[in-house]
This record gives C-alpha cells, structure tokens and sequence, in this order.
C-alpha cells in the first residue's frame, strides 16, 4: 500500500509522526510534574518557570528555524531538530534541581523551534494550494493525538521504569524518526524520484516556489498589519493551550480531586477533542475557500471556534460538578483547535515562498502568551488557592484574539506578486 502513495501523502505520515512524537515529549512534563516537584522539591511556581522557560527557548529560536527552512529546506533543519530534543528529552530524566532542570528545559525549547515552520515550508512545497488547509489539518492531529495518548502512556510507564525512564524511552522515538526522515525526504518534489509527472503538475497548481528561498523582504514583514495580526491573536490561542500541555493533569490531581491512575484518561479527552477538530477546522477553511472570498474563509472558523472556547472555559471554571468542568475543559479545547489548521494555511497564504518565516515569526511572537501561561497560572493558584480566576483570564484572551482575526486578510500576500489564490469571490 505504501508503495502506490503518492509520494507528498508519504511527507505527510512522515510529518504526521514527527507531530506526534513532538506533543509525546513536550506534554509528558505536565504527566509527571506531581512526581518529579516532589522529588526535586519544587512549589508551583518554581515549577510554571519550568514550563514557562521551555516557551522562552522556543519563542527566542521559532524565526530563525523557519528561516533557515525556507533557505536551506526542511530536510537538514528537521533532522538537526529532532535530534536536538531527543538529546534533552533525555537529559530532563536526568535533571537533579531547579537550576539544572531549568537550564535542560531551555536548551530543549531551543532545539524544537523550528519543527513546526520546518513542516508548514515542506507543505508549501509539496502540496497544491487546494491541498493545504487538510495538509496542516493532519499534521495538527498528529500533535493532538501525541498529547493525547501522553497522559496515560506516561502513568502507564512511570509504573515500570520511573519518570525518569520516561524521557529515556521517548528520546529513542525521536531519534528513530531523524534517520528516517532524512533518508527519504527531498527539499523539493521536483527533485524526488518517486514523483511521478502527473503528481508533480498537481502539486505546483498555485504553488509559490519550487524549492528554497534566499532572501526575505524583511521590511514588508515588519511593515505588514497580517503578521502581527496574526502573531498577536496566535499569543490568546498559545495562552489557553499551555494551561492544557502544562498543569491540565495537576488540575484535574489537585483541583477536581481525581485520582492519579486516572489522570491520564481525563488528561486525554481535551487533546482527543482537538484532534477531531483539528481535521474539522483544516476540512471547514478549505470547504469555505471554495465558496466565499479566502479571508472570510479563513475568519469563520476561527472566530467561531475561539470565541466558543471563551464560553466552555468559562463554564469549566465556574462549575462545581466535576464532570460538567471536563467535559466543558475538553469542549473548550477542541473549539480553540478549529484554529490551528486555518492559522497555519493563512501563514502559507500570506507566505508564500516565505511561509516558514511568516509562520516562524507568528509562532514565536505568538508564544508569548505561552511563556506567561504557565507563570501566571502557578503563581496565581500559589497565591490564592484557586484556579478559577486563571481559567477566566484564559476565556477572555480568547475573545480578545478573536477580534483580531478582523485585521487578517488571507488575500494580502507578503509578496504581491505571488500567484492569485484560488476561491470564490462572492461574499
């Protein structure tokens, strides 16, 4: 079966599973923070900064990572990525305090920015425009589904090998996709020779370049209102999602009462959620880009699904009943998933050949409410006991950065001379 696949479908597994192994690593701290705080003697706060300082990294290396992929191709920087957080995916199962742990987690979050930016250059060369919307949709689900199966994967293991043991095994994944990654990738279909000619036509169908990028208007990037439109509502986003990848399993321990055996179970379902509506949101925006003007096709499902997540986290918040609180927790993330997939084709439409820095650059200045999220929720649950008024905060970032989706325009390209995006003009 995988021979007769069209060979872009074979990028998307590939980046699929390199998704899916980033969300393993990345949520599994959240999974065993109770654990290792007790070990290492940590509070809550000492702990958000932990959380917070992986962010920092990430934040403070997104733009070049997508940078050096649009110069250079995806092939080199996602292999030097992987292996670059497996390395410290590892040695978080070997840090001895505070300091140490904090330093580990910074390095980590330096060597994952970039993955993200690396895969939407590799979208923008491998599929079609048509495409690009279910493209991102996959990838999305596959960090989703990664999240989601952490939880309990990592109870599951910290039973037999410790939490420790944990990082070990989870570093080996990521080394096991680096090698096979960068024996079969190509920068370029053109360049892959199980592409066949029909393939290839498809794919350049609006197409904005055929292989890597050398020089970036860096003035029309810092002049344009869509990226840093799209830089701030992506920071509400990044807000409501670290409280889920960061604290969600010591909220659901410490605040609803739920036991640690079945943490991992309850941790699952909002990542679940948004899987399903990861696919939603990336089959809704192309859908819509067939029968409306593209910037309303990229406005509708996000505005919809965050401003929805602003209502059920709030629910969440103010609920007494436990299983209402959940259920509304994982209805929330799933709505603010309706967004992902749109954001990042918006990034390739705005983009272009340069849409690893454009999506570089939203999601590092985006990351900004990811860096103060783990912080302000530690810190305010510390302080005051409870993490009622965190979660409102949460809900309001998330109207906030639904109205700056207004100031978004998916039809504004970086470079105008790009080719006209397909869709109806009609609303």
């Amino acid at each position: 079966m995988l021979t007769s696949m069209p060979a872009r479908y074979k990028v998307l597994a590939l980046m699929f599973a390199l998704t899916f192994v980033t969300y393993l690593d990345r949520v599994c701290i959240g999974a065993t923070a109770t654990v290792m705080s007790g070990e290492l003697g940590l509070t809550k706060t000492q702990m958000g900064e932990v959380f917070s300082i992986f962010v920092l990294g990430y934040v403070l290396f997104e733009i070049p990572g997508g940078r050096l992929a649009d110069r250079y191709g995806a092939r080199a920087l996602l292999t030097r990525i992987v292996i670059w957080w497996s390395v410290f995916t590892a040695a978080t199962g070997a840090a001895w305090s505070f300091s140490s742990l904090l330093v580990i987690r910074f390095l980590f979050g330096c060597g994952e920015a970039g993955a993200f930016p690396g895969s939407a250059s590799a979208i923008s060369r491998w599929f079609p425009f048509s495409e690009r919307g279910r493209a991102q949709a996959v990838i999305m689900v596959g960090s989703r589904l990664g999240g989601a199966l952490a939880p309990p994967l990592v109870v599951a293991l910290m039973g037999a090998v410790g939490w420790r043991g944990v990082y070990w095994v989870f570093a080996l994944l990521g080394v096991i996709w680096a090698f096979f990654w960068a024996r079969w990738y190509r920068n370029s279909p053109e360049e892959h020779p199980e592409v066949t000619a029909d393939e290839l036509a498809l794919i350049q169908q609006g197409r904005a370049g055929k292989g890597p990028s050398h020089e970036v208007p860096w003035g029309l990037l810092v002049r344009s209102r869509n990226v840093w439109a799209l830089c701030a509502m992506y920071s509400g986003y990044a807000f409501g999602l670290y409280f889920y990848l960061s604290w969600l399993p010591t909220y659901l321990e410490e605040g609803r009462g739920i036991a640690l055996q079945q943490v991992g179970f309850y941790a699952m379902l909002p990542l679940l959620a948004g899987a399903v509506c990861n696919l939603a949101g990336g089959w809704l925006t192309d859908w819509l880009s067939r029968h409306v003007r593209l910037r309303w096709a990229r406005r509708i499902p996000a505005m919809g699904g965050l401003l929805a997540a602003a209502v059920l986290i709030s629910i969440a918040a103010l609920a007494e009943n436990t299983t209402i609180a959940i259920t509304a927790l994982a209805l929330s993330f799933g709505a603010a998933d309706l967004i992902l997939a749109v954001c990042w084709a918006t990034c390739l439409d705005v983009g272009g050949e340069h849409a690893g820095t454009v999506s570089g650059t939203m999601n590092s200045l985006g990351q900004v409410g990811g860096v103060i999220a783990p912080i302000t929720f530690g810190w305010l649950v510390d302080t005051y006991g409870s993490w009622q008024v965190p979660l409102l905060i949460a809900a309001g970032y998330y109207v906030v950065s639904a109205l700056f989706w207004l100031a978004i325009d998916a039809e504004k390209p970086l470079v105008s001379s790009l080719e006209p995006r397909e869709g109806s003009l009609s609303l």
